[in-house]
């Protein structure tokens, strides 16, 4: 085959120019690379905003069900008290009872009490789970009063496991002391409780009953978290 002469150093020129072209555009994996960075930074950049907005959000409906969750079982005690009392004709006792004998301490005796009442060997009324029971201050009778094997001075617990403070009517005056702890640290927090008033009337709330009294989320006695079984100014 004969090339014509003047084919030659065409080709020969438009091969050289094509070796000598410098790569000045990235390959495609490369590009790709970049783009990823870029959508998983941005991606990031949207999580974080939205962990911002709805955290608060998420955390105030959770302290909401806790709160909901106490309140039901509020009432399922006043159903188990009301029991008691249509069965015994007065409610359970807020201090010990004689036959019972001292208590082992000053602290959450009320709470105690209400639980030596309704566990107690002569009532077998109560419809209430074993699992609320607490013993926030680990103390024990010289016996078991209840129907437990066990001397453990049990109290009922909220959702947060703190005791609840039980008065019944016949001890609104006096300032009893409850022991709970910080759900959030485990620090141990001493609290005074009294029966609660109305602030303009100083009438107290259920007058002819009793009170229920959680100390809420932050376990302390006496705050606006607290959770009752009554309303009042």
């Amino acid at each position: 085959t004969v090339l014509h002469p003047a084919i030659g150093p065409r080709l020969e020129s438009h091969q050289g120019s094509l070796s000598s072209a410098p790569a000045s555009f990235p390959s495609s994996r490369t590009r790709q690379l970049g783009f990823s960075m870029v959508e998983l930074l941005a991606v990031l950049v949207i999580l974080g905003i939205l962990m911002v907005v709805l955290l608060p959000r998420l955390r105030g409906a959770h302290d909401i069900a806790e709160e909901k969750f106490t309140r039901n079982f509020l009432t399922q005690l006043d159903g188990a008290i009301a029991e008691y009392e249509t069965h015994f004709g007065d409610y359970p006792p807020s201090q010990f009872l004689e036959k019972w004998g001292p208590p082992s301490n000053a602290t959450n005796v009320g709470a105690e009490a209400l639980v030596l009442s309704l566990w107690s060997t002569e009532w077998g009324g109560v419809g209430l789970s074993e699992d609320s029971l607490v013993n926030s201050d680990n103390d024990e009778a010289k016996r078991p009063m209840a129907r437990f094997p066990v001397a453990s001075l049990f109290e009922l617990g909220d959702h947060w496991g703190n005791p609840i403070a039980y008065l019944h009517r016949r001890d609104y005056g006096k300032t009893v002391h409850y022991s709970t702890s910080d759900p959030t640290t485990g620090e141990p927090i001493e609290s005074n409780v009294t029966a609660r008033m109305n602030s303009k009337t100083k009438s107290y709330a259920n007058p002819t009953r009793y009170q229920l009294i959680s100390a809420g989320m932050d376990g302390q006695f006496g705050t606006e978290d607290d959770i009752t079984n009554f309303n009042i100014d």
